[in-house]
Formats: C-alpha cells, sequence, structure tokens
C-alpha cells in the first residue's frame, strides 16, 4: 500500500512539473505568481477592493476615477473616448483607454467611441494634446462633436 501511496505522489509531481514547463504556465508562475512585485504579505495588509484596482491597473484605472468623480455632478454623460493610439500620438503613454463596456465597468458611466452607432449622444470628451495634457471638456454642439470624430477616426483599427 505505501508503494502505491508513494507512485501516486510522484506522478503527481511529475504531472505539476510538467504542467509549468508549457510556455504560457511557466510565464504566468515566473512573473504573475513568483514575481518579486507581487508582494503578498503587502497585499494581504491592503484587502481594500479599489486599493487592489489601483494596485493592478495603475494610473489607467486612477484617471477613469478621476473622471468619474469629475462628472459624477451631471446628469445623463455619455463621455466620448479616444483610442489608445491617439493618446500615444500626443505622447501620453501613462493611460491606456479602455473599450466603453470595461470604461463602464470601472465607473459606472456610458461612453462611446468614434465609430459607435450612438456617437451623437456624446456630451462630454477626454481631451488630450501634447501641450494641454489631459482634460474632460464638455461637448457643447454639433460641429465640435464633429471635429471630435474626425480627430479620433484615424486612430481606430
Amino acid at each position: 500500500m505505501n508503494f502505491y501511496k508513494f507512485n501516486l505522489l510522484l506522478t503527481s509531481v511529475l504531472l505539476i512539473v510538467i504542467y509549468f514547463k508549457v510556455p504560457f504556465y511557466e510565464d504566468w508562475l515566473k512573473n504573475k505568481a513568483a514575481s518579486p512585485n507581487n508582494n503578498m504579505f503587502e497585499q494581504m495588509q491592503n484587502m481594500d477592493i479599489n486599493y487592489r484596482k489601483q494596485y493592478r491597473f495603475g494610473s489607467s484605472y486612477m484617471v477613469y476615477k478621476d473622471m468619474e468623480r469629475m462628472l459624477s455632478k451631471h446628469k445623463d454623460v455619455v463621455v466620448l473616448l479616444p483610442t489608445t493610439d491617439y493618446m500615444r500620438s500626443v505622447n501620453i503613454t501613462y493611460v491606456d483607454m479602455p473599450e466603453p463596456a470595461i470604461f463602464y465597468y470601472f465607473t459606472g458611466i456610458r461612453s462611446v467611441i468614434a465609430n459607435s452607432p450612438d456617437v451623437q449622444l456624446a456630451n462630454w470628451t477626454l481631451l488630450a494634446s501634447k501641450k494641454g495634457g489631459m482634460r474632460v471638456l464638455d461637448i457643447k454642439s454639433k460641429p465640435q462633436l464633429d471635429s471630435l470624430i474626425s480627430l479620433y477616426k484615424p486612430f481606430i483599427k
């Protein structure tokens, strides 16, 4: 009976080693689970959901939450979001722009991109420029919305 248990132990250890030798899982083990940046004891001290989201998603998440804080005072907000490629073209590398569903998940605010079918509903935008950084602006007229759409459209894949 002991010989059977020992063989079972060796077989299970061998299967686990083979599993983590697959390049995808080996990469996950090295970069996620056993990463020096992934300090389990520090994370156990901070169990707050917002802290964990900030830790995981970084500066992009903080930009989304700042937008939520600024726009929470207004009713019926629909935000026109630029793409990440547009953000890179104006040298803003620390923010990755999400798709509208993910932005809604993080903030609870509806958003659209330039090729969305209901882009005409947008009444706010995140405007990024090389000189001015990023700012949230309200869209006051249809020509202003059309110019923003034409600005963002070339960067949509």
